[in-house]
């Protein structure tokens, strides 16, 4: 049984938000060693669709890194570290859960992580750069592979900083 695990996660919707191809990914380590357990990164909804949204992104990114670790590892505390402002301030009920979309995605998280020690932990992106990176790898592969190409992101195309 490791004492503490943890999960790094990350998602984004690109080439636009919302409508673009949402993306998830998670780093799982173990917090004594350090040592990477697994790592993830896919489609978290239809690319395209008016449905997919940075948030479901992010969202999907903790609660599939969430039901890795259930199913793979006995833990006694969980640390979440994220850049999403919004997923770890409504972890942290800072925030509170007022939209519909987001409300599922909420209550499926809190479900997963009862039972459990947990603390989400908001991190910058400089600090997530592992869990960014695995989401934009994938980003860039389902682009060239079902697009043709690679389609500059929002940051690159300076819609965002």
């Amino acid at each position: 049984m490791a004492t503490m695990i943890q999960i790094y996660f990350d998602g984004l919707c690109e080439p636009k938000n919302p409508g673009g191809i949402p993306v998830y990914a998670f780093i799982v380590s173990d917090s004594d060693s350090g040592t990477v357990l697994g790592q993830e990164a896919g489609l978290a909804g239809e690319p395209w669709s008016k449905d997919a949204t940075h948030n479901l992104a992010e969202y999907t990114a903790a609660i599939t890194a969430v039901k890795w670790v259930r199913k793979r590892v006995q833990t006694k505390e969980l640390l979440i570290y994220g850049d999403s402002e919004l997923v770890i301030n409504q972890l942290n009920k800072v925030y509170k859960v007022k939209s519909q979309r987001i409300r599922p995605l909420f209550t499926e998280l809190i479900g997963l992580l009862e039972a459990i020690s947990w603390k989400a932990i908001w991190i910058p992106r400089e600090k997530n750069y592992d869990a960014d990176k695995l989401a934009n790898e994938f980003y860039r592969n389902y682009c060239v592979t079902r697009e043709g190409k690679i389609m500059p992101t929002m940051r690159e195309t300076g819609a965002i900083y």
